[in-house]
């Protein structure tokens, strides 16, 4: 639910049509489930998702007078068209028109001023009729004289008719409510609900009425005049019974239910136009301004506020509230303003007025003893009502503590060191500077020994001991990177619960005086662990820390349980507008807190923040491109339609030639937009995600094939983190890599390899029938060979054999005719003995038998011993043993034939016995001989005659 602050102004952001791209005036607002908003405009229909504007125009190019959110769909109304937006296959919206569910006779309405959303069906009027949609026809109702409005009341649709009055829409059509001279008077610009059977009329140039009761009274409310003279155009009831006014010549006026105004709001407080047309609270609360000339949002339901230049204010480094009046001291001099009219109820009060003689820039206020100090830049001043004493022309003083133990006594911070200050009759006066100090001290604090501490941005921390009557210092010790301080600076100093703290880039540190060294304060080391360096820290009445870090600020509260929870969520809209290094807060209780700003000065209300406790905003994939070289395919609506697909188990799939993806995304999140910040991931590229971004645009280039799901997620200004919404797709492989060419190339290598296989396998047996024929006639070939050799063997074969035969037939031949020869002096021989032994027989007288006998035994013995015989043996036996005679005779020419038969007879491997009778002597004449020949052999003793004869 909203709340609406009555201090300050909202902050507001401007959008004009340079920025939207459109024409200046917009006639209607709206917003659908998603939360992207919708503007009826001049050119047609607006479009703004928290970060793109798109335009929309109709088909006939005409003014698009009104609009109506029901889910994703627009109904829109202009001149003589009636119909409604969808997003359409290509991401874009795409207008539909009904008129030709209307009859042709009431086809020539004008312009359509409103559209509703009824039990009965959409309601489209103009002023010459009412056309309700519903199950796709459309019923026209005509009026009595014309409809010159319509509105939507607690889910009641009421139109005016300008001659019979107000009427109803029912069940059984139109039905009166009331009828009275006001609606032929003027316009009825409004039409509020109050309460039971209670209604808030808004007339153009007579004001407020309510009517209750079946009568009609004017409103007595302080807003009722304001409307009267600049015109009322439009209203609406915001939450909490707040009222919304806009005017023709005003601006905007909001309102409790009494009247009494809370905001004004117009060109000079930061409206781009006066005249609003349209007006719209959308669902975080907050207000959209449709202009004459632009659009305009006010964060109505902010804890935040500021004062401004609309409040004569700029840069705001300090600010008081004293006697009933704001204080506030900027670059410009000091300025106040009653807080009886600070409010916005009075439309010329609240501004600031400049005190005379305090210009230029003011760093401090300080109230001591119910009197205003001011520190400036060219000395202090006191400050009583509207006019400003100064109390001393030192130029630059920066703050003001009070001496812990003389009450009359304050010590001042200087551009050039120290001063003191005592009160004298009452009044604060300046006394003297404190000798042998002269650095410039920004910020000082007393210790419990009254020593005085002082942080230098640039040098680190003074400790300075003064005189007992304050007027020197009497000691300064500089601390900066030593005595268990960390190594960077800066150094600040900062009393909590009246105890001295140092806040360093390392967390917080105390001082210990008797060991004089600093150490980690183990407190708030844990209570603000995690933070950067702290530049201020305040403690207020309800122990809540307010600290301010070189780029936002905060508040740490203490939880029921004890624990510490740091709050920045609702700073962060003013972050950014901080003054670094000159950070102020000033808080004047539970409900008003005032912050310094470069700006002017803000207002915070704890109260409203307790209340409104923002979410997150979701994130959208507003768009989805796969990009070629030379088209591109667009992806609509991907978060609907693809994850349903996705559901049902579709995938979104590319061809390779458009593996380049962008993606548009959004939050509608209007509050401080700049605050909206998005992280993304590729899954299936992206090993992380990416750190957060502004940017509502990622592209990614020469994707791969695979599976890709973009995941996103959004946080808002308030630091809340939205759900990861993703959108899943697959690129096809190029078709050299797709399944199909795997498939081919599968079934091409399969063919090969079925190819090869039985081209191997004939080549095989080509080769094996070739080997085979080959190895055939490889061997015929060698049988041939074999054939040839054969016969040439069996050729050499039979001449051995013949020649052996020869050789025998010679040796048997020359055997023969020697046993013939033989034979024959055998037989010679034998007649000879024939003839001398028949001789013998018949002895002639006178012969001597004696003598004849021993002839003939000597005949015989020649015959023996006939050399021709063993001439005959030799040659015989060099035949059979291979010249084995001749090689004998070489290598002993010394032998006698008798030994050469020896060794003949020896080579045929006989025996004495045997060789004795052959050589016709005895066994012992043999032995001698035997004897002898080894000698001419010179064989040795342990030789063997027979085996020296065998091997010869």
């Amino acid at each position: 639910m909203g709340q609406i602050k009555d201090m300050g102004l909202p902050f507001i952001n401007n959008y004009n049509k340079n920025t939207y791209k459109a024409s200046n005036q917009n006639w209607s607002i709206a917003q659908n489930d998603k939360g992207f908003l919708y503007f009826g405009n001049n050119d047609g229909l607006l479009e703004f998702d928290g970060s793109y504007w798109e335009l929309y125009p109709l088909p006939k190019r005409t003014i698009l007078r009104s609009i109506l959110a029901k889910g994703d769909t627009i109904f829109a109304g202009a001149f003589e068209e009636i119909g409604y937006y969808v997003p359409g296959t290509d991401g874009k919206m795409h207008f539909h028109s009904l008129v030709h569910l209307i009859p042709e006779y009431f086809r020539a309405f004008d312009e359509i001023w409103k559209i509703h959303n009824t039990s009965s069906g959409i309601v489209f009027q103009s002023f010459r009729f009412l056309f309700v949609f519903n199950n796709h026809q459309i019923k026209v109702i005509e009026p009595f004289s014309s409809f010159t409005q319509s509105f939507l009341v607690n889910g009641n649709a009421y139109v005016i008719d300008r001659k019979k009055g107000l009427f109803r829409m029912g069940a059984r059509g139109l039905e009166l409510v009331f009828s009275d001279p006001l609606f032929q008077r003027t316009e009825i610009r409004s039409l509020l609900y109050r309460g039971a059977d209670e209604l808030l009329l808004g007339t153009s140039t007579e004001g407020l009425y309510i009517l209750k009761n079946k009568a009609l009274e004017t409103w007595p409310s302080p807003v009722n005049n304001k409307l009267k003279t600049y015109e009322l155009f439009s209203g609406i009831a915001l939450s909490e019974n707040f009222y919304a006014f806009g005017t023709v010549q005003n601006g905007l006026y909001i309102t409790d239910r009494n009247g009494r105004i809370y905001q004004h709001i117009n060109r000079s407080k930061g409206l781009q136009n006066n005249t609003i047309l349209s007006l719209f609270e959308d669902r975080h609360y907050n207000l959209w301004m449709g202009l004459d000339n632009g659009i305009d949002y006010a964060e109505i339901n902010s804890p935040l506020s500021i004062f401004d230049f609309n409040y004569n204010l700029e840069a705001s480094y300090t600010s008081v509230v004293h006697d009933g009046r704001l204080y506030a001291g900027t670059n410009q001099g000091l300025f106040y303003a009653e807080l009886s009219n600070i409010r916005n109820s009075d439309e010329a009060g609240g501004k600031f007025t400049l005190i005379p003689g305090t210009e230029g820039q003011v760093w401090s206020l300080q109230v001591f003893d119910e009197q205003l100090l001011s520190g400036h830049n060219t000395g202090c001043y006191q400050v009583k009502g509207e006019k400003a004493v100064k109390i001393s022309d030192i130029p630059g003083y920066w703050t003001f503590i009070r001496h812990r133990e003389t009450s009359d006594t304050l010590i001042a911070g200087t551009y050039n060191g120290l001063a003191v200050f005592t009160k004298k009759a009452g009044t604060w006066s300046y006394a003297y500077e404190v000798k042998g100090f002269k650095e410039s001290s920004r910020t000082i604090l007393q210790d419990e020994d009254n020593s005085i501490w002082m942080s230098h941005g640039y040098r680190g921390i003074f400790h300075i001991t003064l005189s007992n009557d304050l007027s020197r210092a009497e000691s300064v010790t500089l601390y900066k990177s030593s005595k268990g301080l960390p190594p960077d600076l800066p150094y600040n100093i900062h009393k909590i619960d009246n105890e001295l703290n140092i806040s360093t880039s390392a967390g917080l540190y105390r001082y210990d005086s008797k060991g004089d060294v600093f150490y980690k304060n183990p407190k708030y080391t844990e209570i603000f662990g995690g933070l950067p360096y702290i530049d201020r820290l305040t403690r207020d009445n309800s122990g809540h820390f307010w600290f301010f870090t070189h780029t936002r600020m905060g508040v740490i509260r203490e939880t029921e349980r004890g624990k510490y929870q740091a709050e920045q969520a609702p700073f962060f809209r003013i972050n950014s507008m901080l003054l670094p290094s000159f950070e102020h807060l000033f808080i004047h209780n539970q409900a008003n807190v005032y912050i310094g700003s470069q700006n002017g000065l803000i207002h915070f209300s704890p109260r409203f923040n307790e209340f409104r406790k923002r979410g997150s905003d979701p994130a959208y994939i507003r768009s989805v491109r796969f990009i070629s070289k030379d088209s591109a395919l667009a992806i609509s609506d991907p978060l609907i339609d693809i994850v349903n697909k996705e559901r049902d188990g579709q995938r979104i799939s590319v061809p390779f030639r458009y593996n380049s993806a962008s993606f548009r995304f959004s939050s509608p999140s209007f509050e401080f937009p700049e605050g909206t910040f998005y992280a993304y991931r590729l899954s299936g590229y992206d090993n992380d995600w990416s750190a957060w971004s502004r940017q509502g645009f990622k592209e990614y280039t020469n994707l791969k094939e695979g599976d890709y799901t973009f995941k996103l997620k959004s946080i808002n200004a308030f630091s809340a983190e939205s759900e990861t919404v993703e959108f899943s797709f697959t690129i096809r492989p190029p078709f050299h890599r797709s399944f199909a060419a795997k498939l081919i190339y599968s079934l091409l290598l399969l063919l090969i390899l079925t190819g090869n296989i039985v081209y191997l396998r004939r080549r095989i047996e080509k080769a094996r029938l070739s080997e085979i024929l080959k190895r055939e006639k490889d061997l015929e070939a060698q049988a041939l060979v074999f054939r040839e050799q054969s016969l040439t063997k069996e050729k050499e074969i039979i001449h051995l054999k013949n020649e052996a035969l020869q050789s025998e037939m010679n040796h048997k031949t020359k055997e023969l005719a020697n046993a013939t020869l033989n034979l024959l002096h055998k037989n010679k021989i034998l007649s000879h003995l024939k003839e001398n032994l028949t001789t013998l027989l018949h002895p002639h007288p006178g012969q001597d038998l004696k003598h004849q006998v021993s002839l003939l035994i000597r005949k015989i013995n020649r015959e023996i011993k006939n050399e021709q015989h063993l001439e005959a043996f030799n040659t015989y036996f060099d035949e059979v043993h291979q010249d084995f005679i001749s090689r004998l005779k070489i290598a002993y020419p010394s032998l006698t034939p008798k030994e050469l038969r020896l060794c003949a007879y020896l080579r045929m491997n006989l025996s004495s016995k045997e060789i004795a009778p052959l050589m016709n002597i005895s066994v012992r004449g043999l032995e001698i001989s035997r004897y002898r020949l080894r000698k001419k052999l010179n064989i040795e003793h342990n030789t063997n005659l027979t085996d020296f004869i065998m091997s010869f």
